[in-house]
């Protein structure tokens, strides 16, 4: 598999998961590419598709762009049949960008249903991505 690929995928799947820059160690980036890949495979991503994630093209994304969000978010486990896993979503991600920062994504996103499974993980992934918490001053 092309790297340039794995890694415009790899910054991707790291914004679908959170709009806040975040580091992640080496385990868990070796896990992402692992996940890319069987991914890329199972939804057999088109040459097009793979020139649009790599230009970070989403807007009017294509089926496989958006089962391969749904794929990608199953075998992380925090998404199960369309649904949310949200103790899953609250460890892993809670542990990246802190529990109440997970927190309120959760809330404003794990209601979220599309037309299908892969139509609901793309969905989640632009809530998630218009997801930009503002610390209120008092």
């Amino acid at each position: 598999m092309n790297p340039i690929f794995v890694i415009a995928l790899t910054a991707f799947l790291v914004a679908m998961a959170v709009a806040t820059p975040v580091e992640l160690n080496d385990e868990q980036k070796q896990l992402i590419k692992q996940h890319v890949a069987q991914c890329t495979e199972e939804v057999k991503l088109t040459e097009e598709e793979i020139a649009k994630v790599k230009a970070k093209d989403f807007t009017n994304p294509s089926e496989n762009i958006k089962c391969f969000a749904n794929c990608f978010y199953e075998k992380t486990g925090t998404l199960k049949d369309g649904v949310v896993q949200e103790e899953v979503v609250l460890k892993k991600l809670g542990a990246i960008i802190g529990e109440e920062k997970t927190r309120q994504a959760l809330t404003k996103c794990s209601g979220i249903k599309g037309e299908n499974k892969c139509d609901t993980a793309n969905k989640l992934y632009e809530c998630f991505e218009s997801f930009n918490p503002v610390e209120i001053k008092a």
